[in-house]
């Protein structure tokens, strides 16, 4: 998520000011109209926030520094009196933020209520209490993660923590992790935020990041840094040769791994082929998708499972080794299946989850 400048202090030229100037319905958003708030700041849409400079002071070390430093004396365009600006008192600020945008930001620092949750913040509105003709009645087009980004990158700019720690809090959820753990891994990265950041990780274990189909997938892959993409490629390496140990070791499976006879007639040594071959399709469904729900069935630790109906009983592999008989023809299954499942559940249970 890389930063960039999000605002400029700008006194308007004339032709700008007439374009700003436009007569609106919903000029000033409403719930920062109030005329007792002398800092004025205007959306990249042209629409209007009255602020205290008390609230952006102690909100934003941007502001702080700010208001700190000589002001420039504006020009006095008779224009700016219908617009309710006092040119003698108000600090006009102009900034790029949309505001979709902008509106989150003032009302996370104001101490209002926003009644979404931030997986629906890609349909919030910044505006209910208008008419239907004012245009900040229209939902954004974003997805949820493109607006909780410029609302973080914002805030990051403009060195506001108040809005990074209610974000932060809010991206603990199972929600977003379910819609895009990778993007959500990228911004938890970013900040450096420990306990997001391996909730993320883990949650993207249901992903196969090797799909080219999912473009988004790659997108988000494609904007993360070196560093933090090779976390995720070694916590997903690990699991899988951990898994292929696990296996392969003969006292956890004893009769697929092992040169052994019969248990029954003593005499036909078992054929190991139909296990081999189970086991390779395991570790390769593994790396596909390295949480492991969709060879158990199920979810594993809370997370996946709803693409996983049936596991590993679904798979041909897996029925051709379970009903696999002693050569000699006597009859005797050569592995328990029960024992064998039960075993690999315990297997993919004991799987590292940390990066």
């Amino acid at each position: 998520m890389a930063s960039a400048p999000e605002t400029t202090i700008i006194l308007p030229s004339k032709a700008s000011r007439a374009r700003l100037l436009v007569d609106q319905k919903c000029r000033y958003h409403p719930s920062f109209s109030s005329t007792a708030a002398h800092v004025v700041l205007s959306a990249s849409d042209d629409i209007m926030y009255r602020m205290h400079s008390y609230t952006l002071r102690m909100a934003s070390g941007f502001f702080r520094d700010m208001f700190t430093l000589p002001q420039p004396s504006p020009p006095h365009p008779k224009e700016f009196y219908s617009q309710n600006i006092d040119v003698g008192r108000d600090v006009f600020v102009s900034t790029y933020v949309s505001s979709h945008i902008l509106t989150l930001f003032l009302m996370l620092i104001s101490g209002m209520p926003i009644n979404k949750p931030l997986h629906e913040w890609g349909e919030f509105s910044p505006c209910t209490s208008c008419s239907d003709s004012c245009n900040l009645n229209e939902a954004s087009s974003h997805s949820c993660f493109d607006i909780i980004d410029r609302v973080l990158r914002l805030a990051e700019n403009w060195d506001a923590p108040g809005p990074l720690s209610y974000i932060r809090l809010g991206l603990r959820s199972t929600e977003l992790a379910k819609r895009d753990p990778l993007r959500l891994f990228s911004i938890a990265s970013h900040f450096g935020w420990e306990y997001e950041r391996n909730w993320a990780a883990q949650h993207s274990l249901m992903i196969d990041i090797s799909s080219l189909s999912d473009s988004d997938t790659q997108n988000t892959l494609e904007g993360m840094s070196s560093k933090d993409l090779l976390r995720l490629l070694k916590l997903r390496h690990r699991r899988k040769e951990e898994f292929r140990a696990y296996l392969d070791d003969p006292d956890r499976f004893s009769v697929g791994n092992s040169d052994i006879l019969c248990a029954q007639c003593h005499e036909a040594r078992i054929d190991n082929g139909t296990w081999k071959i189970l086991k390779e399709v395991m570790v390769a469904e593994l790396e596909r998708r390295p949480l492991g729900d969709s060879i158990v069935g199920y979810d594993v630790d809370g997370i996946g499972g709803e693409n996983s109906t049936g596991g590993i009983l679904t798979w041909p592999e897996a029925e051709a080794c379970f009903k696999a008989t002693c050569e000699k023809g006597c009859g005797s299954l050569n592995y328990d299946e029960c024992a064998t499942l039960k075993q690999i559940q315990g297997g993919i249970d004991s799987l590292p989850w940390d990066l």
